[in-house]
Formats: C-alpha cells, structure tokens, sequence
C-alpha cells in the first residue's frame, strides 16, 4: 500500500485512500491529525518526535530540533550528544515516525510513499528528502509538488478550461503554483515560492514585540533568556491563531522571570490591528510573489478562475483580506482544511498511481534553470525554468587545451538570481586531445520527481560518466546508505 505524506516545517502528517475510495488522514497515538516536525533526543540511543518533543523546547532546547526542512539541502550539521547529524538524518526520523503510524493504524508493513515538498525546492533539497525518507526504509514512488497536492484534494474537473492558483502558505514555506486544466490535462504555467517565509515568521514578529514591549515598559529583557523566550514563542503561537477568529487577544505568562520586585509576569494585549502592522512586512513578500507568478504566466487577476488557500497561515485575516482584493473576480476556495489538504491531495496521488483512483495528467515544470559553467567562467543553460518534466536535455562541449584528457564539468541552477553549486563531474579519457578536437555531449535527466541526473559523453569513443556529486550539502550521497541506515537504526524512535 501507498501512503501519502505531507513533510512540513512545523507539522507533518500522513494519509491513505479508504475503501470508499476516500483521502482519510491517520491521526497519531494522541489522536491527533496533525505531529509536530519535532525531533527531541532524550539520549544518545532514544528519540521522540512529536508534541512530547515540542514541548521539550523549553526545558532542554539544545537537544530539540525544530525547523528540520529550512535546513534540508544544506551543509548543516546538528551537535548533540557528541555526535553530528545531517539535516536529512534528522527528517528521516520524523518519516520513520510516520511510517510507523501508518503501519500501525492500516495493519501491515508500510514501506512506499507519495511525499510532498515545496514546488520551489532546489534538486539539493529534493534530495534531501528523498535521502531522509531512505534512511527511514521508506521507497519513495514519487515527490509531488505541494501545491499541486492541494489542487488533486479539491478534485476539480481538468476537462473544464479553467486557470487556477494554489496559495500553499504553510509553518515555514509559501509556496505558489498556476495550473491550467484543459482537456483532463493539468498544465504548470508558473510556480514561485519563499522557502523561508511562512507562519514561524509571523510568531517571530510578535516575539519580537513582547520582548520590545516589556523591555520598555519594566526593564526586563529576556532575549537572551532561553527557557523564558520557549515561552514566549509558544505564547506567540498561540496569540497568532487566537487574532484569526477575535479582534484582541491577551499574552499571558506568570513567573516568567524574577527580578528585584519578585516574580514578572507577562500580561499584554495584542490587537488584530497591531499583529497586521507587524506582519505588514511578510504579508507584501507574500503579495509580491503573488503579482509575480501571475506575471511570468502572462495573466491577470481577473483571468484567474479559482484560488485555493492551503497551509495554516492562509488563515490569517490580513493574508485572506490581501487574497480577495487581488482576485476580486475569482472564487476562493478554503472549504478543506488547509493544514490537511496537501496530505489529502498526496493520498490522491498514491490512489491514482495504485490504479485504485482515475488518473489526472499532471504536467509539472522545472522552477529553476540548470546549467554548467565554461571555461569562462559563463553560465550555460541547459535545462530553462520553466521546462515541463520528465525531460532531458544535452549540449555539446570539447577541450581547451592541447594534451588534455580530462574536463570538470561544474553543475549549477540559478536560485533567486544566484548560481548554486550541485557538484562537478570529472570526466576522464583513455586518449589525450588536441585543443578542441573532444566532442563531449552532456545531457541533463530531470525525472518524475524534478530531481537531476547528469551523464558526460565521449562521443568519439563512446565512454559515458555519470555525475558523483561532491557538494557537501549532500555529502551523505557519497557513502554507504546501508551503513547509516544501520547506524540510525539504533537509535529508537518514541
């Protein structure tokens, strides 16, 4: 069986098709729908994910981690217990928690997946994940773009001709993606996206103004204070979901601190009014990647049949008030549960690829161009953002030099402007060239997932090298899975 499952920020949950043929969350030990993407280590040879972690921040914050999936893709390691942990070590326990879940609730082993993650997810990223849920003994059968995860749980008809815009703003993403339906095909036109901006951002605003607040007003600072500012995020948190459904709310917290009048608590009032002035910053990013995913789609707001609102964040009434000034002409859509519908639309997905469901034609694109440097030191596209995948692509090269048998092929995608670096290729040759007499094809394979495989060519002698990525922010690529499997292995999850 396939399971669908939504790795988030700051929850992750997983999903299946029922009998009647139905997406049904599988609510955790707690009877919750939602667990936190916390990873507590109660020691060297125990971990619990979940609420229990979460609330484990406060009294021991350097054994918690939060906040995984901001990290995934990067050279970041975690220190605890005197050992290192890579960010998709840390992810692959929270899938194995999930796995867990699933098997326990369905009755039987659960080993395969459909697993979401952001549409503007580099191939480092991509690869993170598909490594975490490696290392939890999970098969990966496909990653599929969170926004279009949300599209398939609203189950909208592709034969009708129809333009929409899914608003996926989760705990720490805000993702965008343009469809259009026509003919039973989905079509990607346009995807954007923030992989640092969701509702974490928004709890920190109002941290923010706690701490300014009784700092001004008593004198206390508690910004280095790490148990006390535990508090006041979950304090935070808390004010944020209150100010969508009243107008003001009031942040209390006793015995936060001790000071030369005794006990200090926390006692203030948050108005909605001053939470979207805070917030005024992050809400015109959002706006902006709005306008500019319409933009690189050519359309206009009023060209927009349906948007549908998907993560926690889309709740807020300042996001929501922005939604509807823009799209004044469109019909919003915010009817299933956003923090559930893109593990919803992931058990769409699993259905349609077990054959149990009818099969929707997605047609995704490439979010960001791929490429290799010259000797130049020139960026050379191969694969424009933009492109429909699966795909591939190849170009042609040679030597620069007399006597050479060797290139390094640099492998490179432009995010947000700047080139990341995805490894290089060293593409050795039995024969020396003159300068400019190699012909080396290079093709760039972006499959189902979006994730890249690079292949050189000697065209003349038909020798062929697969790229051995050496970026160290997947450095875990280049050694034995088996082994860590094995070394994660012994440490239990609880």
């Amino acid at each position: 069986m396939i399971v669908g499952i939504d790795f988030g920020t700051v929850n992750s949950s997983v999903s299946f098709i029922d009998d009647d043929l139905k997406p049904q969350i599988i609510v955790n030990e707690r009877g919750v729908r939602l667990t936190p993407s916390v990873v507590y280590f109660k020691n060297s040879e125990e971990v619990i994910v979940g609420e229990i972690a979460k609330s484990q921040r406060l009294v021991k914050p350097e054994q918690t981690i939060l906040l995984v999936k901001r990290k995934i893709g990067e050279d970041y390691k975690y220190n605890i217990f005197e050992c290192e942990y890579s960010p998709p070590e840390i992810a692959s326990f929270i899938f194995r928690k999930l796995k867990q879940y699933a098997s326990d609730y369905l009755n039987k082993e659960i080993n395969q997946a459909v697993i979401t993650v952001p549409a503007y997810f580099d191939d480092n990223q991509r690869q993170g994940v598909l490594l975490a849920a490696k290392l939890a003994g999970m098969e990966v059968v496909k990653l599929l773009n969170e926004p279009t995860a949300a599209a398939l749980a609203y189950n909208l008809d592709p034969t009708i001709d129809q333009n929409v815009l899914v608003l996926d703003f989760g705990g720490g993403t805000f993702d965008l993606t343009l469809l259009n339906s026509h003919n039973g095909i989905y079509k990607v036109l346009s995807t954007k996206g923030n992989t640092n901006l969701g509702g974490i951002d928004f709890d920190k605003v109002i941290v923010d103004w706690i701490l300014d607040t009784i700092k001004k007003k008593d004198g206390i600072d508690l910004s280095n204070d790490t148990v006390a500012l535990q508090q006041i995020w979950n304090a935070a948190e808390k004010a944020k979901i209150d100010l969508s459904s009243v107008e003001e709310t009031n942040i209390v917290i006793p015995y936060i601190a001790i000071n030369e009048n005794g006990p200090y608590h926390i006692n203030i009032t948050l108005t909605r009014g001053r939470f979207e002035n805070l917030s005024i910053n992050l809400l015109f990013k959002a706006k902006k990647l709005i306008l500019e995913v319409l933009k690189d789609a050519n359309l206009t707001p009023d060209q927009i049949d349906k948007v549908i609102l998907a993560g926690g964040t889309s709740r807020i009434p300042a996001f929501k008030k922005t939604i509807k000034n823009i799209f004044e002409k469109s019909e919003i859509l915010g009817t299933i549960n956003p923090d559930e519908v893109v593990a919803l639309g992931a058990a769409v997905q699993a259905g349609i690829i077990e054959g149990k469901l009818q099969n929707i034609e997605l047609k995704d694109i490439v979010s960001h161009t791929l490429g290799i440097l010259n000797d130049d030191g020139q960026f050379v596209p191969i694969i424009e953002k933009g492109t429909f995948y699966p795909t591939s692509s190849t170009k042609m090269f040679t030597n620069t030099r007399d006597n050479q048998n060797s290139v390094i092929i640099k492998v490179l995608q432009e995010h947000n402007d700047n080139l990341i670096e995805l490894g290089n290729l060293e593409y050795v040759s039995e024969f020396y060239w003159r300068k400019e007499e190699a012909n080396i094809s290079v093709t760039f394979y972006i499959d189902i997932n979006g994730v890249l495989k690079v292949i050189a060519e000697d065209l003349d002698h038909g020798n062929k090298k697969e790229l051995n990525l050496k970026n160290p922010f997947l450095e875990l690529r280049n050694i034995n899975i088996e082994e860590k499997k094995k070394f994660l292995e012994k440490i239990n999850v609880l």
